[in-house]
């Protein structure tokens, strides 16, 4: 299952999901790759952060010859390594893809076309998508199987939502995928906030999961670290909501190819 993390909206928390589902499906047995498609690069500070010059996600757009597999890399942290889970890693320099492959032909289906050759390597790929509905947002687009779209408990981080599925539906050209909404950042003290917030989801509630990462402290402390939650403070209301989420991503899977 292609896992992408999206939301056109800065600060709701793109990273540090992609960053900590990655690490609990690994955690739980599954055979997981993080794909960094964000030119910040966060995702690879945590995991691989000294990724080696010259093999970067970059390759797969700007190289029509690129062999994937020698792009990745297995995921560590402080310099202990994670079983089950590797990343792609990404620099600064991807923010220059766009305009490499601006002439491309089918620009939108160059990492579709590329993960056919490392899908079964894996049980999930998650990919840590740009705040941009760009040309790298819409190659994850194309080949997803489950868009996971975060948001946070603020008045604007709703906004544009229907856009952003507006626009998901453009990029998938009738391909199928699931799409579920990920409340993040909560905090039970803002009473009104979370009823907005909530109010707002209404008309999609049956596409919202039912975890919900809580505002934890230790989820910043490990941010500041680069460090996964689980890594930093295994017993804290963190790890117990990322591990919650990935359980409900990993049950999800065994639900769908069921159906097939």
């Amino acid at each position: 299952m292609i896992i992408i993390v999206i939301n056109q909206k800065g600060g709701v928390g793109k990273t540090t999901v992609s960053v900590n589902l990655s690490y609990g499906l690994a955690k739980r047995g599954a055979d997981t790759l993080l794909l960094d498609l964000d030119p910040q690069a966060h995702s690879t500070v945590v995991y691989c952060p000294e990724a080696p010059e010259g093999q970067t996600v970059s390759n797969i757009f700007i190289d029509k010859n690129c062999d994937f597999k020698p792009l990745i890399r297995p995921a560590s942290v402080h310099g202990g390594e994670i079983p089950n889970l590797s990343i792609v890693p990404a620099n600064i320099h991807l923010a220059k893809v766009p305009e490499q492959i601006i002439s491309r032909n089918h620009r939108e289906k160059i990492l579709h076309n590329q993960m056919k050759k490392i899908t079964d390597d894996f049980n999930f790929v998650v990919i840590d998508c740009p705040p941009t509905l760009g040309v790298l947002t819409a190659n994850a687009v194309y080949c997803a199987d489950f868009i996971l779209i975060p948001t946070t408990y603020g008045k604007y981080s709703l906004d544009g939502i229907a856009d952003l599925f507006e626009s998901i539906d453009d990029i998938a050209e009738g391909r199928k995928y699931v799409y579920r909404i990920l409340r993040n950042m909560f905090d039970v003290r803002n009473k009104q906030s979370n009823q907005f917030t909530d109010d707002q989801l209404s008309p999609f509630r049956d596409h919202v999961l039912t975890t919900i990462i809580r505002r934890n402290e230790a989820i910043n402390q490990s941010q500041m670290n680069s460090e996964t939650i689980f890594t930093f403070d295994p017993k804290s209301h963190g790890a117990e909501d990322f591990g919650n989420l990935a359980k409900e991503v990993s049950d999800y899977a065994k639900e769908d190819s069921g159906k097939e």
